[in-house]
């Protein structure tokens, strides 16, 4: 009977351990993901636009100065329609509860949730516009062909690694 209750014991504290192993392994890579992201998500494709547009559209420091400014204020103005989105998400979820998720109240809702999405994408062909704006006679071709061709490859790039 002893020898149970110490068998039990051991097997207990074997578990907590792979258990906290296991729930530190996570936490280390969770955070090592978050730190990347934050790093290198909005910098890295700004660098990399930047890069485009001298190298591939030849683009001069003035151009780069004016996509500067023009990025940085579309970063602003698009992550507060992010921030709004993820705020309303609550308001939508306790929309529907209210209504009892009838057709009617999903129906507003997701044309609620469609009208931002419309904003966001007016938003950023509008930026993409103001960028095109910046180019001389002679590199809007280049950008025409060029600029759409990476942005198209950046998304199934990205559609691929998620599968």
């Amino acid at each position: 009977m002893i020898n149970n209750q110490n068998k039990n014991k051991v097997f207990l504290a074997i578990i907590a351990i792979l258990l906290i192993a296991n729930i530190a392994i996570l936490a280390f890579f969770l955070q090592k993901k978050g730190s990347q992201d934050k790093q290198g998500g909005r910098t890295d494709r700004k660098t990399f636009i930047a890069n485009f547009l001298k190298n591939e559209i030849g683009f001069n420091q003035q151009q780069l100065s004016q996509y500067d400014t023009l990025s940085s204020r579309h970063r602003e103005k698009i992550s507060k329609l992010f921030e709004n989105a993820r705020n309303n998400k609550n308001e939508q979820f306790k929309q529907l509860l209210a209504g009892n998720f009838s057709d009617s109240v999903i129906s507003v809702v997701a044309e609620n949730s469609s009208a931002a999405q419309k904003l966001m994408e007016i938003r950023m062909f509008t930026h993409i516009k103001s960028i095109r704006q910046l180019c001389t006679p002679e590199q809007l071709p280049k950008y025409d062909s060029l600029f759409i061709k990476v942005f198209s490859r950046r998304g199934d790039s990205r559609k691929k690694s998620a599968k």
